[in-house]
């Protein structure tokens, strides 16, 4: 009951709720600005390798999730884009929406063929560093997507993301 009261006129006492707000201030707002500044540090080498790796890129949102950073915006083709980076600016990979006309001929026929799509599907094209270009196929409401190179041979593609 005694704790109560006291608690009680703490609250009506504004002295010792300033002094509360106080000490709060002094241990919470050193680690806020510790915590922004590694993120900020950390999304400025991402922010400068993206604007090497793509210059004319506007209006891009970033997320970082884990230890990954995501950037979206649309291209001068007015596609969407999905770039991922590492903590450090090492560019992950590239997704960009493809039209399926400018899918390769042999990706193309090989879909057609071996899942009957009659050219309804969705293409994603995923570019990595040092890597042949992927092709995310996905037809269907319930399927899984299926991944092919430019020769249209199915791959295995762990998706990360």
């Amino acid at each position: 009951m005694f704790n109560k009261q006291v608690h009680l006129a703490c609250l009506i006492n504004s002295s010792c709720m300033s002094n509360k707000l106080k000490k709060m201030k002094k241990i919470f707002l050193p680690l806020l600005l510790l915590s922004s500044t590694i993120i900020f540090a950390q999304n400025v080498q991402v922010q400068l390798s993206f604007q090497k790796d793509y210059p004319n890129a506007r209006d891009v949102r970033w997320i970082q999730t884990n230890d990954q950073w995501h950037g979206h915006y649309r291209d001068d083709r007015n596609r969407d884009m999905d770039v991922y980076y590492d903590n450090y600016g090492k560019r992950y990979d590239t997704h960009t929406d493809w039209d399926r006309r400018d899918v390769p001929y042999d990706v193309d026929r090989k879909m057609n063929r071996r899942y009957s799509t009659n050219g309804e599907y969705k293409v994603v094209r995923i570019y990595r560093p040092s890597y042949r270009p992927l092709f995310q196929i996905s037809f269907g409401a319930k399927s899984h997507p299926v991944y092919m190179d430019d020769r249209g041979r199915k791959r295995q593609y762990d998706d990360r993301h």
